[in-house]
Parts: C-alpha cells; structure tokens; sequence
C-alpha cells in the first residue's frame, strides 16, 4: 500500500489507532495505580519490587514514593527499593531514616539489605529498647523461621497472611492486599506453591506458573504473576497481558511489573 493510501485510511477512519505494545500498556497500568488510592499506590509499589533496579524509571517511581503523603506508602517505597536492591536509591532512604517509626524502620532494613550502614543506629536504638530476654526470643524466632523455609508443608499451617509475608517481601501486599483473598479453602497452598515454582528450574515450572494466570481465585493470579516475574520467558508476556485488564488491581499490577520485568530481562515487544 502507498504511503497516499495510507494517509487516506487514517483520514477516513478517525478512530484507527495502533494497537500498544505490552510494555507500553503495562507501564500504563502502574501509572494509573499510582496515581489513584493509599491501596492502590501500595500495590503499585509491590508489584514494582518485581523490576531489576537497572530500570531507572521503576525505581525513580519508588523513590519518589518516599515522599507520599501516607505513611503507609512511604514504609512500602522503602521495603520496595530494599527488594529491589536498588543502590541508586540509598542517599533517598538514609534520608528515610529520619521519618515516622514504621517508615524509618523499613528505610533501615533495606539499607542493611543491601549491604548498607546507614541504618545501624535504627538498630541499635530497636535493640536497646528491648527487654533483657528479647535476644532469646528474637534466636527461637530465627530457628521456627528457618524450620519452616526447610519444611514448606509447615506453611500451609501458618496464616496466609504471616505465611505471604514472610516469603513473598512488599510483594505480600499484592498477593493478600484484600483479606477475602484466601477465604476459599485451599487458595493459600496454591499460592505458596507458585511461589516455589518461581524457585524450580524445571522449564515445566513455567507452564504451571502461565496455567495458574487463569485460577478463579485473584491472589493466586497474582502469585502466578509474581512468579513468572522471576521465571518467565518472552512467550509469557502473551499470556500476562490479558490480566492487565483483570478485574482486580493486585492481579493488574503484578501483571504489569512481570511483563517489564521479562522485556528489561530478554527482550519481547517493547
């Protein structure tokens, strides 16, 4: 077709538009997410722990965040960057350090996360503010925690919540944002076992993890998501981009980081 042809169909057909590419489509996802409620921009925050700290653009998102008007946001901007390992981000969270108790503390741990100071005297202050028999409690606490990463049938005893927390970091948030998403029996196993999936090199992980994207329950979509985020391929964006349009956010979000995540990784359509 000639270039005049062209011209002519786009003069004729107001409403043609060229189809966004995925990457496109998703930033747009975060963005909005962003922009929108406390809950909302949580999500956004988890789901972008799921980037490299190589794309300077999420992690631009992050460290603005720790500016937010909410406490709650700011704590989830410093745990993301902390997930990220993004170093860039560290003058921005020793800043951190001087904010509100749950973000400052947060700020803290990511710093020591990746190998960082400057959240030492958090710390210190924590540990000297605890009663004498806190170093006991803190050692059991260690050894229950370790027994469960040995034992994960463990898990499916604990709470969803404690469970996802632990093992899933700011991610959490967006696999359990909304307590009904385990209501149904079983919906936190099949979570917890995407979760595992992501750690199995076995390339057949990788077709479970893209089957579970269509599991009636929305955490596991999102778990699925997030674990794909780590194990999927440039084939896997295809299957991610319808649940850009799911009817929950913690899925859309979670879809959205992993098809960035898999493009800055190897490629796809940009």
């Amino acid at each position: 077709m000639s270039r005049v042809s062209i011209l002519a169909v786009l003069v004729l057909v107001p409403n043609f538009t060229f189809a966004q590419a995925p990457t496109d489509r998703a930033w747009d996802t975060l963005l909005k997410a962003i922009g929108e409620s406390v809950d909302h921009r949580r999500q956004a925050l988890a789901a972008l722990a799921s980037i490299d700290p190589e794309n300077d653009r999420a992690v631009k998102l992050a460290e603005n965040a720790l500016q937010d008007k909410d406490p709650l946001v700011r704590e989830m901007a410093a745990m993301t960057l902390g997930e990220m390992k993004a170093r860039q981000a560290v003058p921005s969270l020793r800043e951190a350090i001087s904010d509100k108790g749950e973000v400052a503390f947060a700020a803290a741990k990511a710093l020591a996360d990746m190998g960082d100071s400057g959240g030492r005297d958090m710390f210190v202050e924590v540990i000297a503010g605890e009663r004498s028999d806190a170093p006991g409690i803190v050692e059991k606490g260690i050894r229950d925690a370790k027994h469960r990463l040995k034992h994960p049938q463990g898990l499916l005893l604990t709470g969803a919540q404690d469970t996802t927390a632990a093992f899933f970091g700011p991610a959490s948030y967006g696999i359990v944002g909304a307590k009904e998403a385990f209501k149904e029996k079983g919906t936190s196993s099949r979570a917890i076992a995407a979760y595992y999936l992501s750690k199995d090199p076995d390339p057949y992980a990788v077709t479970l993890l893209e089957w579970a994207l269509s599991d009636p329950n929305f955490g596991v979509r999102a778990s699925a998501a997030r674990g794909l985020a780590q194990r999927g391929n440039a084939g896997s964006i295809a299957k991610l981009e319808p649940l850009l349009d799911d009817s929950h956010d913690s899925v859309r979000t979670m879809a959205a980081a992993a098809i960035i995540h898999i493009t800055d990784r190897d490629g796809g359509s940009k």
